[in-house]
């Protein structure tokens, strides 16, 4: 079975488990140093490395499947290659998407950290972003969720405006804060944080279906932050509920893991969510916060 990397923010590291949810390993503390981190987001595994977006020490680490450092990237600035809260982390044709939050905008890599391009920067007209969260990656386009304007935008691969969706709102199609972006045959799973729910469209950006709402019970959420799809079901980071929750792609609850804490299996504020399989690309994604 494939491995389950989640990014337990708050307990400064990054935790594996089976899809049923069994714990496997763990690595990572609080620190500034090689493998320690200061809030974990955006994580994504692409040809054995895990890439995690190490928020508040502005960089991206990126590690061996076991949990064992390789290298790192970026420091906190304006500049190329520099961050102000890195957040989504996508990879796609040997390229790394990662969002940056704070400098409003999407930078673009090599694998060895080698800056290549960026987009964006703050405002509301097409292409500019009020911190973007979560970048997937799919058939050529990038999806990057656009939290306080409350709207999914799309670019091609490198940075020109096609399209986007949404407003702010509790309707179909509208949001509160989206976060998590994970695109797959054919649809775009949204997590919609402070609505509480998930929201799925065609890539066009219309509308199919959703399923959540406040709680705490099975298929509630509060800040479902981080999605992804790994063939017929979807695993959400439920942020606020300590938790992963996994659901049939029409949103019928399956099964859930996790609780408050800093034991093995336990979470606090999990956030980014990656299951490496063929050719899936994680979202988002930011998280929650």
């Amino acid at each position: 079975m494939p491995d389950v990397f989640v990014g337990d923010s708050t307990n400064y590291r990054i935790q594996v488990f089976d899809p049923k949810g069994t714990y496997k390993r763990k690595w990572g503390s609080y620190g500034t140093g090689n493998g320690q981190f200061n809030i974990p987001t955006g994580i994504s595994v692409y040809k054995g490395e895990v890439f995690v977006g190490d928020r508040e020490n502005d960089r991206i680490q990126v590690f061996a499947l076991d949990g064992t450092f390789k290298r790192k990237w970026g420091s906190t600035g304006t500049g190329n290659g520099q961050f102000k809260r890195p957040y989504g982390v996508s990879i796609y044709k040997d390229e790394v998407f990662i969002t940056d939050y704070l400098n409003y905008r999407v930078q673009v890599f090599a694998f060895d950290g080698t800056f290549k391009r960026k987009w964006g920067s703050y405002g509301t007209g097409n292409g500019q972003f009020r911190r973007p969260p979560g970048v997937s990656v799919y058939k050529d386009e990038v999806f990057v969720t656009d939290q306080d304007n409350n709207r999914v935008q799309v670019f091609t691969l490198g940075g020109t405006f096609k399209r986007k969706w949404g407003s702010t709102g509790t309707g179909n199609g509208q949001f509160n804060y989206p976060i998590g972006v994970f695109v797959l045959k054919e649809e775009v799973f949204i997590a919609d944080q402070n609505n509480n729910r998930i929201q799925v469209f065609a890539l066009d950006g219309t509308f199919k279906r959703k399923w959540g709402s406040y709680g705490t019970e099975d298929g509630q959420f509060k800040a479902p932050v981080g999605v992804l799809v790994l063939g017929n079901e979807v695993f959400v980071t439920d942020n606020s509920n300590h938790r992963v929750q996994v659901f049939a792609l029409g949103g019928t609850f399956k099964r859930k893991w996790g609780s408050y804490g800093t034991e093995d299996g336990k979470f606090r504020n999990p956030w980014g969510i990656f299951i490496p399989a063929g050719k899936i690309q994680y979202l988002p994604l930011m998280g929650m916060g």
